[in-house]
């Protein structure tokens, strides 16, 4: 019925540039801005071409170019929001590219053992109960002089208002990136003298301190309240006033930032003194700005690497391979808050709002229909259909040029000892479309022409994160000519996440997306704490797109776990659930490198990290030549 000569002159016509969609959105720079009403084109709509090959041009590799940037300055160039605004504001989402490159700090480092390493916090100490912390502030910390204006010393007074100031729970306004993490983690920071800081825990979570306080993970950035009492909230919202071991000199929000070292760092003397970080938004661009000349260092495609490779160019990364997942946004199976309700009965919990179900999408299932009683089956039967239609092996093939893996379930690394190959999708569409043909087609939307679907065809739309500026686009796709290729009717949906965002935060997205989500990446340990962001105790920040009741036991099971075997069991088990309930199937998992002219880079070694902007870091470690 299939044929896998078709699925290949799909994907061929993916790459050689003619994308299933466009959809453009202008968005304000607030992030709660209404999304705008994209227009899409189905992707039955577009023409095959001959499959592309992944031979290196230039015959086998580029001559490595003489550097064409200025002396002394190392010049890298990244994709998407790898300049986002100039932004010393926690509460108004400040970037954490602030501390990925070192111009401000957090509390902790991650070690070469995985270890919290002291930054800015010395020392740190638990309650025996696990119920708060006290941390020890690094003394001697000086504050960039901004304007001519020099802010002081680091204080603890200035650690905890900056995590107030980003926490939704101690600051309502707030829409910095972790907002709704933190307000399931943290309650309310004090600084009880100029260098402690205690705080009780919302929740206790045993990666507290090895991602959200840790410049490998998703933090935040301290920042001057003196600066805010004497400036204002206008003047720090436009002016980082930060403790790194960079300074920006120069910033263009979305096109570039030049950071220069801070003169006698109380941690990190930075080995290159100026940097320029550039944003250019297409891979082909940077690719070429490296084989000529234009730029030091680059973050490409990996359908450019190979000649790269094969060209004899350095290669660096921090370490992890970054995860591509489908998600299946708008499954709300949580009735009340898990954050909030705490009493005894319907009485003292929240209720919360559950608006995906306005409409009846085959791929969303309602725990609380009582007039359907087969739609949670129905829902998860559909969902997996849709996640074993995808040929994973072809996307790395054709769209990763044969770098990087395919990957099964988010969050779960196929290479790694735990994985037992019991959670794989294959790739089956014949047994796909079997699926969705012998299903109650009384709510499915769609034409039907599609005779292998029995006149059960439906309409879906796949939301691309970052758009055709980054692999996503691709990926999705190519995941969207797979699904049409079974007789779906498909949209590809590509807009700014800026605006996508709102209903990501609110949950209303009913969308599947392509995205990371929060812990797509391979540098994660098995037990590391999983799930968070697929319940309610993040309302009021990031999501998933889904949430459920089980997945808020298993989570917390990890983040109290006593030791590493608990931690691991309680994960295994969370596996076990998303892949029977087909919630997180992964696509593919992402080469990690990024690529540099070796006659001018000596060397760039990166602590490990998982998450950074296009798996850069450690700046401060770039060494010339």
């Amino acid at each position: 019925m299939f044929r896998r000569s078709r699925r290949f002159k799909l994907i061929a016509g993916l790459l050689v540039g003619a994308s299933l969609s466009v959809a453009v959105a202008c968005g304000s720079e607030d992030p709660t801005a209404v999304p705008v009403q994209p227009t899409n084109t189905p992707t039955s709509a577009q023409p095959t071409a001959a499959q592309p090959t992944n031979t290196p041009t230039s015959g086998g590799g580029h001559d490595i170019p003489s550097p064409d940037t200025p002396a002394g300055e190392a010049v890298v160039v990244l994709g998407l929001n790898a300049v986002q605004d100039q932004n010393g504001r926690n509460q108004a989402q400040s970037p954490e590219i602030i501390h990925y490159y070192g111009i401000g700090e957090t509390m902790f480092l991650r070690g070469s053992d995985d270890s919290a390493q002291p930054w800015l916090a010395s020392d740190w100490s638990l309650e025996t109960d696990l119920s708060g912390a006290t941390l020890t502030i690094q003394s001697g910390v000086k504050f960039h002089v901004v304007d001519g204006k020099d802010f002081g010393e680091l204080t603890a007074e200035d650690v905890a208002w900056s995590m107030n100031d980003a926490n939704a729970t101690t600051n309502s306004n707030s829409i910095h990136g972790q907002a709704g993490d933190f307000a399931s983690l943290f309650r309310e920071w004090k600084a009880v003298d100029d260098r402690t800081v205690q705080f009780d825990f919302e929740s206790f979570d045993t990666s507290w301190k090895d991602d959200f306080l840790n410049q490998s993970g998703q933090a935040f950035v301290v920042f001057s309240k003196k600066a805010f009492d004497q400036e204002g909230a206008d003047w720090v919202r436009d002016n980082v006033v930060a403790t790194g071991p960079f300074q920006p000199v120069e910033w263009l929000r979305d096109s570039k930032l030049v950071m220069e070292a801070v003169p006698s760092h109380w941690k990190f003397q930075p080995k290159t003194n100026r940097i320029t970080i550039l944003e250019v938004s297409e891979s082909t661009t940077r690719a070429a700005m490296l084989r000529t000349g234009e730029a030091d260092v680059a973050a490409i495609l990996a359908t450019d690497a190979p000649a790269f490779i094969a060209g004899g160019f350095g290669a660096t990364s921090t370490g992890g391979g970054g995860q591509e997942g489908l998600f299946f946004s708008g499954n709300l199976w949580e009735q009340f808050s898990a954050r909030e309700g705490q009493g005894e009965g319907e009485a003292n919990e929240i209720k919360l709002t559950r608006d995906t179900y306005a409409n009846d999408f085959p791929w969303i299932g309602d725990p609380f229909d009582t007039g359907d009683p087969n739609d949670m089956e129905e829902a998860r039967m559909v969902r997996r259909a849709m996640a074993i239609a995808i040929d994973r092996q072809s996307i790395v093939d054709n769209v990763l040029s044969g770098l990087g893996d395919v990957n099964h379930v988010q969050y779960f690394d196929r290479t790694h000892p735990n994985w037992t190959g019991e959670h794989e999708y294959y790739y089956d569409p014949d047994e796909a479309a079997s699926i969705i043909s012998g299903l109650d087609s009384n709510y499915f939307k769609g034409s039907g022409d599609a005779d292998n679907l029995n006149g059960n065809a439906f309409e879906v739309s796949i939301y691309s994160q970052d758009g055709n500026a980054s692999i996503r686009g691709e990926i999705a796709d190519a995941v969207a000519g797979f699904w049409s290729d079974i007789g779906l009717e498909v949209f590809s949906l590509k807009f700014s996440y800026r605006t996508f965002r709102p209903g990501v935060v609110a949950r209303t997205n009913v969308h599947p997306w392509i995205t990371a989500c929060d812990k797509g990446n391979t540098s994660w340990q098995w037990g590391n704490p999983k799930g968070l962001v697929q319940t309610s105790l993040s309302r009021g920040g990031f999501s998933c797109g889904f949430e459920s009741p089980e997945i808020v036991e298993f989570y917390q099971r990890m983040a109290t776990a006593p030791d590493t075997a608990t931690a691991v069991t309680a994960a295994n088990e969370y596996l076990d659930y998303v892949y029977f309930w087909n919630l997180q199937p992964g696509v593919v998992t992402l080469p990690a490198d990024v690529y540099y002219n070796p006659n001018k880079i000596a060397s760039w070694e990166m602590d490990k990290a998982t998450t950074s902007q296009d798996n850069t870091g450690s700046y401060w470690n770039l060494i010339l030549k």
